[in-house]
């Protein structure tokens, strides 16, 4: 899948070196339901988007009201599942950061699994973006930039936490 990135096919042998020769875990383990889970607030997550693709007008909040506190609930639950998780010792973390940045995938493991601060970003994007719905409606730009941000975070949340299965 890397094998035409020569940082990735050099950082790859040596990654896999170090998870099998460590006694340390060097990552959470991976959990099958969290990423169902992700995978199908995603889904929600996009259907929500195209219902208000459109923008959305003030006086309709109400009807959306509902949607915003369900799916703010459940990422911010998410999020919290993903941080029970046992972390890795500093050591072992600048080798995971290491392994993820020659593979240019823009994620960083830091005092919490990444998955952890994607899923707070999203919960910050939507919860600015249901106060921006009550208050005055949102129009089509502001819609897209809320869900351009929405997508990116659950990209790289879905993305760690695939890479947990290997």
């Amino acid at each position: 899948m890397y094998s035409n990135h020569p940082k990735v096919a050099l950082t790859l042998p040596l990654f896999l070196a170090l998870l099998v020769s460590s006694c340390t875990q060097l990552a959470p383990r991976y959990d099958a339901e969290l990423y169902s889970d992700l995978t199908e607030v995603n889904v929600e997550l996009m259907q929500f988007f195209s219902s208000v693709t459109h923008g959305t007008h003030k006086n309709t909040y109400p009807e959306r009201n509902g949607h915003y506190h369900a799916l703010i609930g459940r990422i911010d639950a998410l999020a919290m599942q993903s941080n029970t998780r046992p972390i890795p010792n500093r050591d072992a973390l600048k080798k995971i950061n290491h392994y993820l940045n020659a593979t240019e995938t823009n994620i960083l493991f830091e005092e919490q699994p990444p998955s952890v601060n994607c899923l707070q970003r999203i919960s910050i994007s939507l919860n600015r973006m249901r106060e921006e719905d009550e208050d005055k409606g949102l129009h089509t730009g502001a819609v897209a930039l809320f869900k351009n941000e929405v997508l990116i975070s659950m990209d790289q949340a879905l993305t760690y936490e695939s890479f947990l299965n290997r």
